[in-house]
């Protein structure tokens, strides 16, 4: 499920902030890479110089690994490897970002500081991620609103934080960037019937799959009369025809000197 949500993501749409400071020659870090799409998408611009995507999740860095070869995009890389040890020298790359990645963590300034380790001298990072204290949906239907509540929850217990972001300026220099430049932008809008559709059917499949489910009734954070009237209302309301949903991508730019 996760794999399809992100497998379409491109550097255009989700790093319209960076893609301005990144140009030919340059080798650049993809921390968190996923299946690879945003790197992928990245390659060409960077060319000759290189782009690595590093990911936990081994079946995600196969997935990319086997993109890259399927395309015959040669300059692409892709490793598993965990954000707080990435597997690289000092002063290795010239930009390196994370985009839906440090919000999962527990320690988000030891990941930016690691982040900094691996960059050049006048090297830039970028970090984004949701905000889901700025989810908007409507109509505003009262059994809507506890969806982005449960998934806050959920990214708690895992250890993250699904808010941290609106703070990345304070925690790049907390981290050592030298200076850092606060962005935010909305790359998930969902305003017309495929696309509501769409995501109606992901969030059901998220909140109802067997292990969520069982940790929100058995955590008490709904009881099941509450979330199958959430799953209920989120079938009615992706078929509306007024149906609107969206929130902030926050984050930051930091420079390293």
């Amino acid at each position: 499920m996760q794999r399809g949500y992100v497998a379409n993501r491109d550097a255009g749409g989700f790093l319209p902030f960076l893609l301005p400071h990144v140009r030919s020659g340059m080798d650049v870090l993809d921390v968190g890479c996923g299946v690879g799409s945003i790197a992928l998408d990245l390659a060409a611009t960077v060319s000759p110089g290189r782009i690595v995507g590093i990911d936990a999740d081994p079946g995600q860095v196969e997935v990319a690994q086997r993109s890259a070869a399927e395309r015959g995009i040669e300059n692409a890389e892709f490793f598993t490897s965990s954000v707080y040890e990435l597997p690289f020298a000092d002063a290795t790359f010239d930009v390196v970002y994370a985009n839906a990645v440090l919000m999962y963590v527990r320690e988000q300034i030891r990941a930016l500081a690691e982040m900094r380790r691996v960059l050049r001298s006048g090297g830039l990072a970028s970090v984004t991620d949701d905000d889901l204290g700025t989810v908007v949906m409507s109509p505003e239907i009262p059994a809507l609103e506890l969806g982005p509540r449960l998934f806050e929850r959920a990214v708690a217990h895992e250890g993250g934080n699904a808010r941290y972001s609106r703070r990345l300026r304070t925690l790049m220099l907390e981290a050592g960037f030298a200076r850092t430049q606060g962005v935010a932008h909305a790359p998930e809008v969902y305003g017309d019937l495929a696309s509501t559709r769409w995501f109606a059917e992901f969030a059901v499949g998220l909140f109802s799959a067997p292990e969520m489910a069982k940790v929100i009734v058995g955590e008490g954070w709904a009881t099941q009369a509450e979330l199958d009237s959430l799953l209920t209302a989120l079938h009615e309301w992706g078929e509306l025809p007024d149906a609107f949903a969206a929130w902030l991508y926050c984050g930051a730019l930091g420079w390293v000197d």
